[in-house]
């Protein structure tokens, strides 16, 4: 591929990036809009430094704009229609590691990222009850013996 169609390439190639992820559960889009950018300023001459930066910078815009608007229209089904077929609210594990700002608790022989409800302080083999989920991430207090 010689230098000059290197910008129309990139061009095509993130507009049909664009237009896979609408058809895709996926959420590349910053990414189409920078190989975009990238080819639109190469066409126009600048350098590619300048036209890098100038498309990464593309990126995390519509990263930000494009993210808000997903955000937005998400909900969670499955927690509207009660179908989670696993509710650890009420089970018992044990405190395995600490982590940095997380605790590992073995729960039913897996081992799951936890984070205490009062934010208290627990230590490894400490008794725990689930109180909550918050995505994968289990609320825990300590459980009382």
């Amino acid at each position: 591929m010689d230098m000059e169609s290197l910008p129309i390439s990139l061009l095509v190639l993130g507009l049909l990036i664009i237009l896979l992820d609408m058809t895709v559960t996926a959420f590349i889009t910053p990414i189409g809009v920078a190989f975009a950018t990238l080819g639109i300023l190469l066409g126009l001459g600048w350098g590619f430094s300048e036209s890098f930066v100038l498309s990464l910078i593309a990126a995390v815009a519509a990263y930000l704009l494009v993210g808000r608007y997903i955000r937005r229209d998400v909900r969670d089904i499955g927690a509207e229609e009660k179908k989670y077929t696993f509710d650890p609210r009420g089970k018992v594990g044990r405190v395995v590691e600490i982590g940095r700002e997380h605790y590992i608790v073995e729960l039913d022989g897996d081992r799951w990222i936890a984070v205490p409800e009062n934010g208290g302080p627990l230590e490894v083999g400490d008794r725990v009850e689930v109180t909550g989920v918050d995505g994968v991430k289990l609320i825990v207090k300590k459980a009382g013996d």
